[in-house]
C-alpha cells in the first residue's frame, strides 16, 4: 500500500516511517522541510522513503500528490496546534479529508483508508451516561480535539474510511529513528468510543469534584510509547479489508496497564 504520512518531521509522523515500512507498506513523507526531515532519521531510512514538501493546509497540493503518487492510505500526523495565535489542528483535519474524498470520488467511489489523530478527550467518559472526557477538563485543552472530532464525523466513511485515534500521552522509547529489520508488535489494547480497560481511582467517590478528580491517575495509565502507537496504525494498514475501526473514534492503553493511587 502506499501511504501518505503527513507530519512526518513530528514525534509520531518520524517513528511512522520506520513502522510503517517495516509492514511492508511504501511511504511518500510530507514535510515543510526534506532537510529537517533528512536530520531526524536516519540516512538508510530516508533513502528508503520520498520525501514531498508540502503544507497539510493547502488541500489541493494535498490532492494532487494523493492523485500523482496514486496514494491508497493517509496518516495525518500533521501535529501543528497553533500557527500565528490561530488554531489550525482543525483546519488540518478538513483540508485533508476533503482532499482524499475528491481523490476517492475520482476513483470511482473507492474511499482511502485514512488515520488521524486526536485527543482522548474526544472519547466517552464511562460511569457518566455517554458524556465525554472532554467535559471535565478546561475547554483550551480540548477545543482542537473537538474540531477534529467534528470535522472527520461530518464525512461518510462511504467517502472515506477515516479513523481517529484519540491519544493521551505519548513519549518516546528511543531517541533513535531507523529502518526496522521486522515490525515492532505494540501490544496495545484498543476500543472504540471509549477507552479501553478503564478503571477509576478512589479519588472518584469524592462528592461534587470527584469525577474531575479521577482524571488526574486515570489518564497517566493511558500513556504509551511513541513506537507502539506508529506500529498499532502501520499495522491496521496491512488490513485493507478489515473496517473494525473505520468511522469511529478509538483510545489505546498498554496491555496490563498501570497501577494508581
Amino acid at each position: 500500500m502506499r501511504v501518505l504520512l503527513l507530519g512526518a518531521t513530528g514525534n509520531l509522523g518520524s517513528r511512522l516511517i520506520p513502522a510503517v515500512l517495516a509492514h511492508g507498506h511504501t511511504v511518500i513523507a510530507s514535510a515543510r522541510s526534506r532537510e529537517k526531515l533528512r536530520a531526524l532519521i536516519s540516512p538508510t531510512l530516508f533513502d528508503r522513503i520520498e520525501v514531498v514538501e508540502i503544507d497539510a493546509l493547502d488541500s489541493p497540493a494535498v490532492e494532487d500528490i494523493l492523485r500523482t503518487h496514486d496514494c491508497e492510505a493517509i496518516v495525518n500526523a500533521a501535529g501543528t496546534r497553533i500557527r500565528d495565535g490561530e488554531q489550525i489542528v482543525g483546519r488540518i483535519a478538513a483540508s485533508v479529508s476533503s482532499a482524499a474524498v475528491r481523490v476517492g470520488k475520482q476513483r470511482g467511489g473507492k474511499p482511502l483508508r485514512a488515520w488521524f489523530i486526536g485527543g482522548m478527550g474526544s472519547l466517552e467518559y464511562p460511569g457518566t451516561g455517554g458524556r465525554h472526557v472532554q467535559d471535565y477538563l478546561p475547554v483550551w485543552m480540548t477545543e482542537h480535539h473537538r474540531e477534529t472530532a467534528a470535522v472527520l464525523k461530518a464525512v461518510p466513511t462511504a467517502d472515506l474510511a477515516w479513523t481517529l485515534l484519540c491519544v493521551a500521552f505519548m513519549v518516546a522509547d528511543s531517541k533513535a529513528i531507523e529502518l526496522l529489520e521486522h515490525p515492532r508488535g505494540h501490544g496495545l489494547r484498543v476500543a472504540a468510543r471509549s477507552p479501553p480497560d478503564w478503571e477509576d481511582s478512589w479519588v472518584r467517590v469524592v462528592p461534587l469534584v470527584g469525577v474531575y478528580l479521577n482524571l488526574i491517575p486515570v489518564l497517566r495509565s493511558y500513556a504509551t510509547k511513541l513506537e507502539d502507537t506508529a506500529d498499532l496504525i502501520a499495522e491496521s494498514l496491512t488490513k485493507k479489508e478489515d473496517r473494525s475501526y473505520v468511522g469511529e473514534l478509538v483510545g489505546m492503553k498498554e496491555a496490563g496497564g498501570k497501577e494508581r493511587g
